[in-house]
């Protein structure tokens, strides 16, 4: 079964998709970890999991492998740290090439989440099957 990784804040609105979209999918056999804390990262074996985030800007879900790919804010304190940085800086040291990320686009309803997501892993597993 597909590991999903949950990255986002459910007390704000607009950074909560992903951890919603976890709990829908936990209820149906998905295993889920929620980082609050991008240090997480660190710790983790990337391989094993697809990361679930919300990303600005996007009109459909989209899959991101390369953490190049990420834009980083503004790093002005230690709370801008984000998982974006983490996974450049993973990247940077060795200790990842490719990430799989499933990004989703603000605003998406949580049921459309759900069924595109599935859709996306269902995919991802038939070729690797192939």
């Amino acid at each position: 079964m597909t590991k999903l990784l949950l990255f986002g804040n459910p007390a704000i609105p607009s950074d909560s998709l992903a951890v919603k979209v976890g709990k829908e999918l936990e209820k149906e056999g998905y295993e889920t970890l929620h980082l609050e804390d991008p240090l997480g990262l660190l710790d983790l074996d990337l391989s094993e999991y697809l990361i679930l985030d919300v990303a600005r800007g996007l009109d459909e879900p989209r899959i991101v492998d390369d953490p190049d790919k990420l834009l980083l804010g503004r790093l002005c304190s230690l709370h801008d740290f984000d998982m974006a940085y983490f996974l450049k800086l993973l990247k940077a040291t060795g200790r990842i090439e490719k990430v799989r990320i499933i990004a989703l686009p603000e605003g998406l309803e949580v049921e459309d989440a759900v069924r595109r997501v599935k859709e996306i892993v269902a995919r991802r597993t038939s070729q690797l099957m192939d």
